[in-house]
């Protein structure tokens, strides 16, 4: 009797184990590759996130500077033309006193009648001025001499009546500036030996006590503002802004200095202009929700605060309200504030970050700033970052997708290769395993055990070479039983 052979006992399918190494080596790959994708996407997304939010950072700040400088731009126009009037009146006052002048003189009213006319000659034009709280003329300027009074007035008006009517051309000059600039206050000359003339043409002097005591008497060439003018040597100069507590109003003064032929200083000539426009200018500006703009001098005082009226100015007059006592700014900011370049600092105030902005207005020294709440200027960053947040998100939700999706397709091309593969082996493995048991149990084989499956030979790749092969095995054992 034949003995039955022992098999070796079957360890795994190998269908199975290689859909197995397929899946394994697609997960694997599609894994590793969607890690390094979303690491890679993520490192991508926080630097795009954080830049985006720095250029943002930044492009506010600029934003905050252009306005800073279109606002200071407005100024400077502003200034630069009650400038180009004061450089004319100067350029027409050096006119009429040149050798070749061809003025025509015109009546000259002494100041004190202004406003007192029932005592001596007057302008027929008078009127009264409640925003100057005097009597005054617009066809005609005021003259004024430290010593006279309405008694010797005369004497004075003989003295220096070469003067006197050659300047008084300058009143029709005065009185286009008027129409074409109101908010010029008061445009007035100044000469060495103190006549002083002035347009609008009000009192001056004061009462005839006030004009008859040396201690009371005004002499403008010992004003801080006639030397500083002087000083400029032909230059326009600003001085200024300062509080009028009289007319409870910022004025500014801006002046130059006028030269006879032989270049000898006759005297200065300039105007007051009223910054009420200026600072309304300013304080109209509204950057966001609370941010607001300021105009400040070039050593940090203020012109125009949201936080600072006409009460505070009284409290500081003769000074400006220094900028640090209401922004919570240092010396060494307002250093850079004042440096005379444009750029942005940022301070905390009261436990609020501010960002502010500042540029220069070019003429004057004075500087224009923006100041808003940090957090409102930055508003929009967190919203940038959530939707970069959002993008960022979708993009991994579509990678994982993508990778999941990745290993299913895997998986299913697994199974058709395997199949492809599998399937043949398979067949031929049951094939030898019917011919083996048939041999060692010495029965007769089937003529369909002794066929191999026509569709696996006639293939013609390794498979068919592998089933023709197994063919000719068949054959031969085929042979042996006949």
């Amino acid at each position: 009797m034949a003995k039955t052979p022992e098999y070796t006992k079957k360890k795994g399918s190998f269908r199975r184990n290689v859909v197995a190494t397929f899946l394994l080596i697609s997960v694997v790959s599609l894994g590793v590759t969607g890690v390094i994708s979303l690491s890679f996407f993520n490192i991508i997304g926080n630097y795009t996130t954080n830049e985006s939010a720095n250029a943002l950072k930044t492009q506010i700040e600029r934003n905050m500077e252009q306005t800073a400088e279109q606002n200071a731009l407005v100024i400077r126009q502003k200034l630069e033309t009650a400038e180009s009037f004061v450089r004319t009146m100067a350029e027409e006052c050096e006119g009429l006193f040149a050798s070749d002048s061809t003025f025509q003189p015109r009546e000259v009213y002494y100041d004190y009648f202004f406003e007192n006319p029932l005592e001596g000659p007057a302008p027929s034009d008078l009127q009264w001025d409640s925003w100057r709280n005097v009597w005054l003329s617009w066809n005609y300027s005021s003259w004024y001499v430290p010593g006279s009074n309405s008694i010797n007035y005369i004497d004075y008006e003989n003295q220096y009546s070469d003067i006197l009517h050659k300047i008084s051309n300058l009143d029709y000059m005065f009185k286009y500036i008027h129409n074409q600039a109101p908010e010029f206050r008061w445009l007035y000359v100044a000469f060495r030996n103190d006549i002083f003339i002035n347009y609008p043409g009000s009192i001056v002097g004061g009462s005839n006590a006030e004009r008859n005591n040396p201690a009371q008497q005004f002499k403008a060439s010992q004003e801080e503002w006639y030397s500083a003018i002087l000083a400029g040597q032909g230059a326009i100069v600003y001085d200024g802004p300062y509080y009028d507590p009289i007319d409870g109003v910022l004025l500014l003064s801006i002046g130059r200095a006028f030269y006879h032929e032989n270049g000898t200083a006759l005297g200065i000539i300039a105007g007051d202009i009223t910054v009420d426009d200026i600072k309304s200018k300013v304080l109209d500006v509204r950057v966001l929700e609370s941010g607001n703009a300021s105009l400040i001098t070039a050593d940090g005082r203020i012109v125009a605060h949201h936080e600072v009226n006409d009460a505070v100015y009284a409290y500081y007059e003769p000074d400006l309200p220094p900028l640090s006592d209401f922004e919570a700014v240092s010396a060494a900011q307002i250093v850079q504030i004042t440096s005379g370049n444009s750029g942005t600092i940022e301070y905390t105030d009261n436990g609020e970050d501010m960002v502010l902005a500042y540029a220069p207005v070019g003429v004057g020294g004075y500087i224009c700033i923006i100041i808003v709440p940090v957090d409102e200027a930055l508003a929009a960053i967190p919203q940038l970052q959530s939707r970069i947040n959002e993008t960022n998100s979708s993009a991994t939700l579509f990678i994982l997708a993508i990778t999941v999706g990745g290993i299913v397709l895997a998986g299913a091309a697994a199974v058709v290769v395997t199949n492809q593969i599998a399937r043949p082996l398979q067949y031929l493995m049951d094939l030898a395993m019917r011919n083996v048991e048939a041999m060692i149990k010495q029965e007769d084989m089937s003529a369909e055990d002794l066929q191999v499956d026509t569709s696996f030979t006639e293939q013609d790749d390794e498979i068919g070479e592998l089933a023709r092969a197994f063919q000719g095995m068949l054959e031969t054992i085929r042979e042996d039983e006949e």
